[in-house]
């Protein structure tokens, strides 16, 4: 009998023995992957910080190119502008002068004819000049309900992105908190 109880003390040492180590070789590859998912977390940050940084340096490009042309393209457009405001203008003094020409000739054939084209040179002035004001007060309006229109939509999105970025952060917190609860 003291041969079984010492067989039975080595047994249970060993066994002892072999389950230490086991805990033992499980918390070091727990900690190893632990050290692991450690690494590739930072190395996943390391990575979006570049990325980010990439962004902001290819957007900052962009907008050093893309601003000198869009001023030259506006100054092109000004200029475009002008000069056909300039052959419109032209055009209409060429035919003013035309119709003027005309009208006292005929006058000549027709007397009072003058008088009649003086009137209605004179109606169709005033309705023109009403127009442009009709007009200018429309495009003022329009400015004023397009800009009201502008504001209500940037709110609406300025919220909607707060909204979502809010979303994404309680997503990625209970991400990590659930990353960090596994064992």
């Amino acid at each position: 009998m003291p041969q079984d109880n010492a067989s039975r003390h080595v047994l249970s040492s060993y066994l002892l023995d072999t389950t230490l180590a086991g805990a033992a070789a499980s918390n070091a590859s727990d900690s190893a992957v632990m050290s692991q998912v450690r690494a590739l977390e930072q190395q996943e940050k390391v990575a979006l910080q570049s990325l980010s940084q990439q962004m902001a340096d290819l957007k900052e490009r962009h907008q050093s190119e893309a601003t000198p042309l869009q001023q030259q393209l506006a100054s092109l457009n000004a200029d475009f502008e002008s000069a056909m405001k300039q052959l419109r203008q032209q055009y209409e003094d060429t035919r003013t002068q035309d119709e003027d020409h005309k009208a006292a000739l005929m006058d000549q054939i027709k007397p009072g004819y003058l008088a009649l084209y003086n009137e209605k040179k004179a109606s169709l002035a005033g309705l023109n000049s009403q127009e442009d004001q009709t007009l200018q007060s429309l495009r003022q309006q329009e400015d004023t309900e397009l800009q009201s229109i502008r504001e209500k939509y940037d709110a609406q999105r300025k919220s909607l992105q707060q909204q979502s970025g809010a979303q994404r952060q309680a997503i990625n917190s209970q991400f990590d908190v659930s990353v960090k609860a596994l064992k």
